[in-house]
């Protein structure tokens, strides 16, 4: 099960700023919670409801991911709660997604009810200042890396006399699904074509390689923004039309095979043995987060390069992670 657990330091601060005297700016001018808890009703809000949205990252997986420390409330009243207090929320996707989408302009949609459980009704004990239920997201393998999905929620009913913040009664939560060889990716690339690419020239460009699903991401040139795999064709660095590189990782042995997942794409991949023919590893390493392949089409027996003449084509591409995209 994976916990995602927000900065306890940070929490800790949103937890003293929204206790005591305060008469900050903030308060008086409405930016976040109820004005000054000693001369206002005392109240409740989302620590993080001051945000328009909270990004999270997820895995692809079905196991469940448990996000902790999100779904926050605080008290913001100058005393510790003299009794428990009920809190009820209410699941608002629908609402605060359309208004989120149309004020920018965005396409998120709803993350499926099916896909993950939250408890709607929250105590702060007496004595207590807040209150934090996990969020738990069951299975993400279903979903679309190329989608973002979102969870609404408002706190919509407390007891013992308290006032919901009104610019704090919100949490609304976007979701990007990512699997563990999703990131920005260091390039450092060889192509051969007996016409334009012969020796093959080696090249260094940045790229991005794109969840795809459970154990598959697909190389993304920010460059010419598309899918493409870069190459050095007759000097200049470029890309062949309808290629669109699939890496898929075998997860027990971490061996690597590669295909063209191009819509329409009339060439298909065999593993290559390099250029010198002497056989190639082809592999993710974890410990540096590398992916080694070499591929090609119209490759000969065992992919040798050189196969079918001048139609033979390769690339040998060494791939290292420098962080999320």
């Amino acid at each position: 099960m994976k916990k995602i657990i927000l900065a306890s330091a940070f929490i800790t601060a949103l937890s003293l700023a929204f206790t005591g005297c305060l008469k900050d700016k903030g308060f008086e001018n409405q930016k976040y919670g109820i004005n000054d808890p000693d001369t206002q009703p005392p109240g409740v809000g989302f620590a993080f409801g001051s945000k328009s949205k909270n990004d999270v990252g997820l895995d692809v997986t079905t196991v469940i991911q448990t996000i902790n420390d999100l779904v926050y409330i605080n008290l913001e009243a100058g005393k510790p709660a003299a009794s428990d207090i009920k809190i009820t929320l209410s699941n608002t996707t629908a609402t605060l997604l359309a208004a989120y989408n149309t004020a920018n302009g965005t396409s998120i949609q709803a993350l499926p009810l099916a896909l993950y459980n939250v408890a709607t009704t929250l105590i702060i004990p007496a004595g207590g200042r807040n209150v934090q239920v996990p969020l738990n997201i069951t299975n993400t393998t279903s979903l679309d890396p190329n989608v973002q999905y979102a969870i609404g929620l408002t706190i919509t009913a407390v007891d013992g006399g308290y006032t919901i913040a009104s610019n704090l009664k919100n949490l609304f939560i976007v979701f990007g699904v990512k699997n563990a060889y999703d990131g920005k990716y260091s390039l450092r690339g060889q192509f051969h074509h007996p016409v334009g690419a012969n020796p093959p020239a080696n090249f260094t460009t940045t790229v991005e390689m794109r969840t795809t699903g459970p154990n598959t991401v697909k190389m993304y040139w920010p460059t010419i923004a598309a899918y493409a795999s870069p190459i050095i064709f007759g000097g200049s660095l470029n890309a062949f039309g309808s290629q669109e590189p699939e890496f898929t990782v075998n997860t027990t042995t971490n061996a690597v095979t590669v295909q063209n997942v191009a819509v329409g794409a009339v060439t298909f991949y065999a593993m290559g043995r390099g250029f010198d023919n002497a056989g190639y590893n082809h592999r993710w390493n974890p410990a540096n987060k590398t992916f080694y392949a070499c591929w090609g089409y119209n490759l000969g027996a065992g992919g040798a390069f050189g196969g079918n003449g001048s139609s033979s084509r390769m690339w040998i591409d060494t791939l290292i992670r420098t962080g999320p995209r």
